[in-house]
């Protein structure tokens, strides 16, 4: 199966946050990219929609305009997005409920996609807790601790992002990923070696509820993005969206917390 998702603007999970990937892979037809969230915090609903180009195309993909963006919950409530700008759809009237399912119909000059996504209730961020690192391994620094009670007997899926001075670190290296598969039910310890903090910086970790589609999204377009440029060309990360379309969409929660890097007395 050729790979064809030559140039992709992704949104990961984040609004205004726009990763472009360049990876060398076979020249194809344009095929649609959809990229939809939905999240309770903020609350929004936005879904984004344009074409890959080819490899050898020197101009950004198209967005497409005149779509309809549908989104349903399984209590019945639909709403249908606004384009407020090219290939971009909102809205603010999205009734969030946690538990609840909601599907994404797209239709576009008469092609129709659809993506189902769950959004499952947030998990709390227990504690944070800062300590210095001098050895020979990292760069000397304060790095975090973050740690959390997983809900027992749920699949949990995670995403942890942190921000420094009120600026959130978004490149592939912050992408941090994890779930509970051997962990259910326990408190779970993760650190973040991503770099070195200093006295006074102030942290926030957002620690983001995805369901598995999602999750198995970020995945592999994390394996997409890490492997070795020399070796064979990767395929394309999994989509939950029908007909062929590739992008993801996905309901989410997310739970904050924040501290300021100080010396303990």
């Amino acid at each position: 199966m050729k790979n064809i998702f030559i140039l992709l603007i992704l949104t990961i999970l984040v609004y205004g946050c726009e990763k472009v990937i360049d990876v060398d892979l076979n020249d194809a037809a344009p095929v649609i990219v959809i990229e939809g969230n939905l999240s309770n915090i903020p609350n929004k609903a936005e879904v984004k929609i344009s074409m890959t180009s080819s490899y050898f195309d020197t101009i950004p993909s198209e967005m497409v305009s005149n779509a309809v963006v549908t989104l349903k919950s399984d209590f019945g409530d639909s709403y249908v997005l606004n384009e407020t700008g090219k290939g971009i759809y909102n809205s603010k009237e999205v009734w969030f409920r946690e538990g609840s399912t909601y599907r994404l119909e797209v239709d576009v000059n008469g092609e129709k996609y659809e993506a189902v996504s769950k959004l499952n209730p947030a998990v709390n961020i227990d504690s944070m807790r800062f300590y210095y690192e001098d050895s020979p391994f990292l760069d000397n620094g304060y790095y975090i601790n973050m740690y959390l009670f997983d809900p027992p007997g749920v699949k949990n899926f995670y995403r942890l992002k942190y921000a420094k001075n009120g600026v959130f670190q978004n490149t592939i290296d912050d992408l941090i990923l994890f779930n509970d598969r051997y962990v259910d039910g326990n408190t779970i310890e993760v650190t973040l070696f991503n770099q070195p903090l200093e006295l006074n910086d102030t942290i926030t970790l957002q620690l983001i509820s995805l369901d598995e589609d999602a999750y198995e999204y970020l995945r592999t377009f994390q394996e997409l993005v890490n492997s070795n440029p020399g070796s064979a060309a990767p395929a394309n990360p999994i989509s939950n969206i029908s007909n062929g379309a590739l992008g993801y969409f996905s309901a989410w929660s997310s739970n904050t917390k924040s501290a300021v890097i100080k010396i303990e007395e």
